[in-house]
């Protein structure tokens, strides 16, 4: 079950928000003291900005419905696969205009969950990279000494 646009929204961006401001006061450096010098520890092969933009660009695809259109053209596929087996059964000319007729829909339908998807998808992407950056300078920043 998925919610509504607005209530994700609602429900996520504190949710960013919060673990953003969360990684950031856990990972600030920290200084160990040695006998004659101070050094700070080694970072982690994935640091703090790298961790929130995949935290972020995730959650921005789970507020998306990509995962429902994709589904639902999958589901689409299979319906034809089955027309198509149910006319090959039925081999009388009533069936097969029938079969053609829900072939017919079931492509139009298709086609436009596609278009509605690739619509989509071309602002995605680039808004996707700009959060993704955002999110990452301000991590920078709010991690700067």
């Amino acid at each position: 079950m998925t919610l509504p646009f607005a209530s994700r929204l609602t429900l996520i961006c504190p949710l960013i928000f919060g673990i953003l401001l969360a990684d950031i006061s856990i990972a600030t450096p920290t200084k160990e003291t040695n006998d004659s010098f101070t050094r700070e520890k080694s970072n982690p092969l994935i640091g703090l900005p790298t961790l929130v933009v995949m935290g972020v660009t995730s959650f921005g695809r789970w507020l998306t419905p990509l995962d429902e259109w994709q589904a639902e053209i999958h589901k689409l596929n299979e319906d034809e696969l089955f027309v198509q087996r149910w006319m090959l059964v039925n081999n009388d000319l009533a069936s097969r205009e029938k079969g053609n007729r829900a072939i017919v829909r079931i492509q139009k339908k298709r086609n436009a969950i596609k278009k509605k998807r690739n619509r989509f998808l071309w602002w995605y992407y680039p808004s996707m990279t700009l959060i993704g950056a955002g999110a990452m300078m301000l991590t920078l920043w709010l991690q700067k000494d």
